[in-house]
């Protein structure tokens, strides 16, 4: 039991029900580890030298989050590891993903094309935007920020409505989505990606590894992939399921790669970009491009990764 524990692990309580620090246990109680390491659950036990009286040995335990975000410190050996209560499940076959893996182009000496994320068996290829964050949460556009006359001094100075609206942005202090989708744009892509497949109740999703908070072990059994030296694992379930983070924390989608079995349509979010990549029929395309919710570029396979036209 202790070796499976680690930080991130959905756990039940088995143990009696009991009360910590006002905050109460009963047996099947649902919880998360967010510290799986040795702790002391005596408080200020390290007193007991400096007060001159006889020093017991602590007990030692591991740090829980309940779902009402009350956190305890309790002892392992009741503790029992559970699969995460998650639309998604772990995906075993690797192969389900072999046919875009293969596909894929090498980096290039002179950059990265889109070919080398996104397939290009797909006929046509876009950019969603992520919007930028305003100084009360409000999104912003980048259409806004590239045409705001604050911006206008500026632009001599970038060849690129890129580098333009990232300097206009840093400049006003607004805060971006890089590398994952915001819950907002996140839910309009999958209401409209849903209706351009014939199973929105079976995709498969890649989530990056390196994310902190997305422990693989959380989904034991799922394929390990390789894309471009970026490590993912696998998962399967409805096209909603993307819209619940797999992370112990983070409440934004941190999905990276999702595709229905039907194969109609390809989602990327590289963690280095500030956009999504999606890739599916041009009449696709064109309907997101002329979604309100979204702010989406029409790109080639051979253009440049990083560069937004």
């Amino acid at each position: 039991m202790e070796r499976d524990l680690w930080n991130g692990a959905d756990v039940r309580w088995a143990g009696p029900e009991i009360t910590r620090a006002g905050v109460s246990l009963r047996p099947g109680d649902r919880a998360v580890v967010i510290d799986a390491g040795r702790h002391h659950v005596t408080s200020f036990s390290s007193l007991y030298t400096v007060a001159g009286t006889t020093r017991t040995r602590p007990r030692r335990g591991v740090v829980l989050r309940l779902p009402d975000g009350s956190e305890v410190t309790v002892p392992r050996r009741h503790l029992e590891v559970l699969a995460p209560d998650h639309p998604l499940t772990p995906e075993p076959d690797g192969e389900q993903a072999a046919w875009w893996l293969d596909q894929l182009d090498d980096w290039g000496r002179d950059g990265i094309p889109v070919s080398a994320f996104v397939p290009a068996s797909c006929p046509a290829v876009c950019q969603v935007l992520h919007p930028w964050d305003g100084p009360d949460g409000e999104p912003v556009r980048w259409h806004t920020l590239a045409n705001d006359p604050g911006a206008a001094e500026l632009r001599a100075s970038y060849q690129t409505r890129d580098g333009l609206v990232h300097a206009f942005a840093s400049r006003s202090g607004l805060g971006g989505h890089m590398g994952e989708l915001d819950a907002v744009t996140a839910a309009a892509l999958v209401e409209v990606l849903g209706h351009a497949t014939t199973t929105p109740d079976d995709v498969f999703v890649a989530v990056w590894v390196g994310w902190g908070d997305v422990p693989p072990q959380r989904f034991p059994g799922a394929a390990e992939l390789n894309t471009q030296g970026r490590g993912h694992i696998l998962l399967r379930g409805p096209l909603t399921g993307v819209l619940d983070s797999v992370a112990v924390d983070f409440d934004r989608p941190t999905a990276g790669l999702w595709w229905p079995t039907d194969r109609a349509w390809f989602v990327v979010t590289e963690i280095d970009l500030e956009w999504t990549f999606v890739a599916g029929s041009t009449a696709l395309v064109e309907q997101l491009q002329q979604d309100p919710r979204l702010e989406v570029i029409r790109t080639s396979f051979d253009a440049p990764l990083n560069h937004c036209p």
